[in-house]
């Protein structure tokens, strides 16, 4: 039979609140009672039920975190932001992984408040409206990281970085090292931050320039190195004229891209230059090195877990999107144009 708190108060003869103030350092205890407490725990091997002391305090000190797809690096980075804070406070994080799929996060919703967790954060693909009605009944807050709500009005506290501007900084980037005839080769349009939101700064960009878009110039793909590789093979087969330069929604993208450019021969940047974005690890272990948009995934992450404390102290405000600062990364896959 398990070994209880009452058990562990009985034989070190004290109270059971005692036992809890030792266990959870929530008041002062003499150093001579402390100990007595503690030598009875270890000799009982004795460890609390979490969710049994959760149905009491009301607090678990697990925070749930819901991403798309664990073995992307994206997700990787934004966990251990996440994590870096939340341990520092006490917290211990349970990451789930939805597959980006509705139905999932709805469910994984469900499960962490059954699981009593005191918060989560929300990493999804196309946060709607019923997305967020789900979150707003939840007993717990939620934080939305590296995703914006698709909705037009701010309902959930948001952490993330400004896919607009990131884009049309790219575009501009681009334009002023003498390149006009720029291709979009962006993430699935069904992602809303990540997809639509990247391809609107693209737009926005080339449409200051007066320059017109072929429709061969823009390719949606999944975010992955064959998504890149068929993207680019679609641009390079249906457009009449070649674009000279490309910019990417994500390095995975853009290196399938340089990829199926090198299969046909095309060098880069001499001949067509890649922007990529995100500026993963291995951005610079390839060649050549990647020229891409960096976004501090790592500082994102522990500025959401932050923003998500907050809520769950109490200190309760109305939501807000904070954008976390991105900048181009100049590399070997864009050289200048020249007419």
């Amino acid at each position: 039979m398990a070994v209880t708190i009452a058990d562990i108060a009985k034989e070190a003869g004290v109270s059971i609140s005692t036992v809890s103030r030792v266990m959870n350092n929530t008041k002062p205890v003499s150093p001579d009672l402390r100990e007595k407490v503690y030598q009875v725990i270890k000799k009982n091997h004795y460890s609390p039920n979490i969710l049994a002391q959760g149905l009491i305090t009301k607090k678990t000190n697990i925070v749930g975190v819901i991403v798309p797809d664990i073995s992307n690096a994206v997700f990787g980075a934004l966990t251990k932001g996440i994590n870096s804070v939340c341990s520092k406070k006490g917290y211990t994080i349970m990451v789930c992984e939805s597959q980006g799929e509705l139905e999932n996060e709805l469910r994984l919703l469900h499960i962490l408040e059954d699981r009593q967790i005191d918060g989560v954060l929300f990493a999804g693909v196309n946060v709607n409206q019923e997305l967020v009605e789900a979150m707003g009944k939840k007993d717990y807050p939620v934080v939305l990281v590296t995703q914006e709500s698709s909705l037009q009005e701010c309902r959930i506290e948001t952490v993330t970085h400004d896919n607009v501007q990131a884009l049309y900084d790219a575009v501009k980037f681009l334009q002023e090292n003498g390149h006009e005839r720029i291709a979009y080769l962006g993430g699935p349009e069904y992602d809303y931050s990540s997809g639509q939101k990247r391809l609107n700064g693209y737009k926005k960009a080339m449409g200051e320039m007066g320059a017109g878009i072929p429709d061969s110039y823009i390719e949606q793909v999944p975010f992955s190195f064959a998504g890149g590789y068929e993207g680019m093979k679609r641009i390079y087969e249906e457009s009449s004229i070649l674009p000279t330069a490309v910019v990417s929604g994500s390095d995975l993208i853009a290196i399938g891209a340089i990829q199926f450019l090198s299969s046909c021969g095309v060098n880069v940047p001499e001949e067509i230059s890649i922007v990529g974005f995100d500026d993963l690890e291995y951005a610079t272990y390839f060649r050549p090195e990647l020229t891409t948009i960096r976004i501090p995934y790592y500082e994102e992450g522990g500025k959401a877990a932050r923003e998500l404390l907050k809520y769950m102290s109490g200190k309760k405000k109305e939501p807000s999107v904070h954008y976390v600062n991105h900048k181009i990364i100049r590399r070997g896959t864009v050289k200048a144009f020249r007419k």
